[in-house]
């Protein structure tokens, strides 16, 4: 029996989606995880994400590190200067998650020596590889263009970075 697995950003929330073939010996199997759930939109079954479960569907260790010291205290001071803003909570919580998912992929370089190349990369080899959603893509840009043209007076020109065009939605009459 074939299976896969893959972190996903489902209903923003990090889950672990486990692809297989309809059979219901898995099924019946994958029921039995706390918080397990089919999801009709992606037509996946998922469950929460934890180390545990991450060890057990052998989803890659690079996922299970943190930012850096510095990559830490840099989404400290991020989620400091939206408060100071009078950002919504909820902004708040998507942009530092959204900057910690970054510095953690580049977790081996300083922040001062990001630039537009490593957004590029980080696009290309994590979200686009791992397909995640385009309103993920555009928060994560927007969460790293802030960051970096507030708190580290760097202009990032997101323009080049690939940024997924609007879902037309067509009224039929």
């Amino acid at each position: 029996m074939n299976w896969s697995s893959k972190l996903i950003l489902h209903k923003k929330e990090l889950r672990i989606a486990i692809y297989f073939e309809k059979n219901a010996k898995l099924i019946a199997r994958i029921k039995q995880f706390e918080g397990a759930k089919w999801s009709q939109t992606l037509k996946v079954w998922h469950l929460p994400d934890n180390e545990q479960k991450r060890i057990h569907f052998k989803i890659s260790a690079a996922y299970l590190s943190l930012p850096s010291e510095e990559g830490i205290l840099a989404i400290q001071k991020f989620s400091n200067w939206l408060t100071s803003r009078r950002y919504s909570p909820n902004t708040v919580k998507t942009y530092t998650e959204a900057l910690k998912s970054f510095l953690v992929f580049h977790r081996e370089l300083p922040v001062s020596e990001i630039t537009n190349e490593h957004i590029i990369l980080y696009n290309n080899d994590y979200i686009l590889k791992n397909n995640l959603s385009a309103s993920y893509q555009n928060q994560i840009v927007n969460a790293i263009k802030l960051f970096f043209k507030t708190l580290e007076n760097k202009k990032m020109y997101v323009e080049n970075i690939h940024r997924p065009k609007g879902e037309k939605n067509y009224l039929m009459y």
